[in-house]
């Protein structure tokens, strides 16, 4: 379902588009005539889908217009690029999945932007586990973590498994499962997820890790089955899978999030004003039964100051697992 390229992340971005805000926005942040969201991927992509269905819900109140402004390319890292340099004064606003933010400075040698500086975090929207799924290609009988992991040990050839790329939080969370696991699986990256799930249900590769929302509907439809999720507790759309903490390994607890920020600079007050709006909108139950079918989780952040120490954590995090499975940046 989602897009993702080699050198994405876990799963997926959001854009908006520039408007002019009302003369005293800057005091007064619900006053704002128009608004624009910036997305750094394409309409239709995971973090698109998600964008629209928050912005949709905040048109009207945290101001009266407001657009997406979808910029593709580089992972989002040319929107963010471009974003961190709009005025902060309330009307740019930027939606994206939390790679972009906390994992890719642990990816890439060099970026054109500093995340925990340029960016002021502003709230979480939803957030996306990660799950191993086996096809076809695994034994009908490896049901369970511990029965896949005895099967992958006893053939070279069954150690393998996809990925949408090298450096994203799918291809961390598989190698952090390895380690902690003592099993040397062998990580395949794909351009993209959609290739991936296609050899996994066509048996070509015996597992994959990805997102919960590329591989949902395809594990309802019964072509794969679904070992176990790395949040760190079961998830609602899911309730039959297990977590990976649950089976023993507390270690693998990984997720990406989708959520806004300001540019740096902008007022506590704006922040404030946006975050309320876009709590609420996730709140509504027409959002929450979209997000929840999609395989999202609902995310919580109490205020922007909550969710600026939210990101900060994961961004420790994400260095962590990168130090421990030996993950060399990317020049």
């Amino acid at each position: 379902m989602t897009r993702i390229t080699r050198r994405t992340a876990l799963i997926g971005g959001a854009a908006a588009g520039l408007s002019l805000a009302h003369p005293h926005a800057f005091a007064q942040p619900n006053s704002l005539r128009s608004a624009r969201v910036t997305v750094g991927f394409p309409a239709g992509d995971m973090a698109d889908v998600v964008a629209r269905l928050i912005t949709e819900e905040i048109r009207g109140k945290y101001a009266e217009g407001i657009i997406i402004d979808n910029k593709p390319g580089a992972a989002a890292r040319l929107a963010i690029s471009s974003f961190i340099h709009y005025k902060p004064d309330g009307s740019e606003a930027l939606f994206t999945p939390g790679a972009m933010i906390s994992l890719f400075p642990h990816v890439f040698e060099k970026l054109s932007y500093n995340p925990l500086v340029d960016l002021k975090p502003v709230g979480n929207v939803a957030t996306s586990a990660i799950a191993l799924a086996v096809g076809p290609g695994t034994p009908a009988e490896v049901k369970t973590l511990e029965q896949y992991l005895a099967w992958a040990r006893k053939d070279p050839k069954n150690l393998s498994y996809a990925t949408s790329g090298a450096g994203t939080g799918i291809h961390f969370t598989g190698e952090y499962l390895a380690k902690v696991t003592n099993t040397p699986l062998n990580m395949v990256p794909y351009r993209g997820g959609a290739p991936a799930v296609a050899d996994l249900m066509g048996g070509q590769i015996p597992a994959q890790f990805s997102v919960i929302p590329s591989l949902i509907e395809h594990a309802r439809s019964g072509r794969i089955r679904l070992l176990a999720v790395s949040s760190a507790e079961r998830q609602k759309a899911l309730p039959q899978v297990p977590t990976f903490k649950e089976l023993g390994y507390p270690q693998v607890v990984t997720e990406d999030y989708f959520g806004f920020f300001l540019p740096k600079g902008a007022s506590d007050a704006s922040a404030q004003a946006l975050h309320r709006q876009v709590t609420a909108a996730a709140q509504t139950p027409k959002v929450m039964a979209q997000l929840e079918n999609l395989g999202l989780t609902i995310g919580t952040s109490a205020s922007p100051a909550d969710y600026a120490k939210y990101v900060a954590g994961e961004h420790r995090k994400w260095g962590e697992i990168a130090k421990l499975i030996d993950f060399k940046p990317i020049a």
